[in-house]
């Protein structure tokens, strides 16, 4: 064997041994083992259409209780970094808007933090936070919740819930709420 074949011989070594290194060494691009359905460092808007059952007691009245659709609005943001939501909504009475007794909650506001369990396309959550019907009556009370969501894509989902809350004011008001709603993420 010439030198010169014993040259070439080793440059190939070296380079198939320097091409070796950087196939191992060279970060490889991350990919999931399963797709992720969590809502982390997102926010979203959801929409849901809601039958509530009010209660409202008004000293010195009798006690007034009535179906109440609705509709509720939210905006929410995952405000921790670990797929649980902090919401805002707004709810409204669908229907008429003429209360003549004021006894009717038309408008209310609320604020509630729900806590997702899972994090496949289904998964359970829990709701609890704060409740304030704003027309007819002044009141602020707790809420609490629990529902199940299925995320088609981490773009969005629905959801299927049920709510019990209650608000002290200008009247003592309890709401029994079930929704169904929509939410899209970004």
């Amino acid at each position: 064997m010439s030198a010169r074949a014993a040259g070439r011989r080793s440059a190939l070594g070296t380079a198939a041994a320097a091409c070796a290194f950087a196939i191992v060494v060279a970060p490889l691009p991350a990919t999931a083992l399963e797709a992720r359905y969590d809502h982390r460092d997102q926010s979203s808007l959801s929409i849901e259409p809601l039958l509530a059952y009010d209660v409202v007691a008004i000293s010195g009245r009798s006690t007034h209780a009535a179906f109440r659709p609705g509709l509720r609005l939210a905006y929410a943001w995952d405000v921790l970094g670990e797929g649980n939501e902090l919401f805002l909504g707004v709810q409204g009475k669908l229907g008429a808007w003429s209360d003549a007794n004021r006894q009717d909650v038309l408008l209310a506001l609320d604020a509630r933090y729900r806590a997702y369990f899972g994090t496949e396309e289904w998964k359970t959550f829990f709701d609890v936070g704060v409740w304030a019907p704003l027309r007819s009556r002044l009141a602020v009370g707790p809420l609490v919740g629990i529902g199940v969501a299925y995320d088609y894509d981490r773009s969005g989902g629905f959801y299927a819930n049920g709510s019990f809350g209650t608000g002290f004011g200008q009247a003592r008001i309890a709401t029994f709420t079930l929704g169904a709603g929509w939410q899209k993420r970004w």
